[in-house]
C-alpha cells in the first residue's frame, strides 16, 4: 500500500485536475517536512458554504464561513509514532474557493491545491497562531506548491 487522498464530492462540484495533483501534494509534503510515515492517508471532502458554516460553529467556535477547515485525528504524541498514518479530515467550501480564485485570478486546481496543502499542514501540526510559526507554515506551503509547479498565475 501507499499514500493517499480519499476525495469526497457529494455535490459533483467541478474540481478541474485537482485529484491529480491531491495524491502528489501528500507525497511532496510528507517528502518535505521529512515525515518518514509509510501509508499516510487524508481524506477530502468538499462542502458547500453552509456545511463550512456549521462545521466552524460547533468545533471552532467562529461564526464565518471558512475556505478550510482540517481536523487531525491525532494527537501530539501520536504524530511521531511510526505505525500513524490517518492524517484526518480536511474540509473545502467549494464554493468559496472558486470565489477565492477568481479574486486571486489564478486556476481553480492551484486555489484548491493551497487549501488541501494549508490544511493537510494543520493536520501534520502545523500552525499560523504566532509570526514564527506563520512564516515556517507558509514557507513551507511556497516551497511544496513551487515544487510541484502549482503557481498562483
Amino acid at each position: 500500500m501507499s499514500n493517499q487522498v480519499n476525495v469526497f464530492n457529494e455535490q459533483n462540484y467541478a474540481l478541474e485536475n485537482f485529484p491529480n495533483f491531491a495524491l502528489s501534494i501528500l507525497n511532496q509534503t510528507l517528502v518535505t517536512i521529512k515525515n518518514q510515515h509509510a501509508n499516510s492517508e487524508v481524506a477530502v471532502v468538499f462542502i458547500d458554504e453552509a456545511k463550512s458554516l456549521e462545521l466552524n460553529q460547533t468545533y471552532r467556535k467562529k461564526d464565518y464561513v471558512a475556505d478550510v477547515l482540517s481536523f487531525s485525528n491525532k494527537d501530539e504524541k501520536d504524530l511521531v509514532e511510526e505505525e500513524s498514518n490517518d492524517l484526518g479530515d480536511v474540509f473545502i467550501c467549494y464554493p468559496k474557493a472558486k470565489k477565492q480564485a477568481e479574486e486571486y485570478q489564478h486556476s481553480l486546481t492551484r486555489e484548491l491545491s493551497f487549501l488541501f496543502l494549508h490544511g493537510l499542514l494543520h493536520n501534520l501540526g502545523y500552525d499560523h497562531e504566532n509570526k514564527v510559526d506563520e512564516e515556517v507554515m507558509f514557507g513551507l506551503q511556497k516551497r511544496i506548491l513551487n515544487e510541484l509547479k502549482i503557481y498562483r498565475n
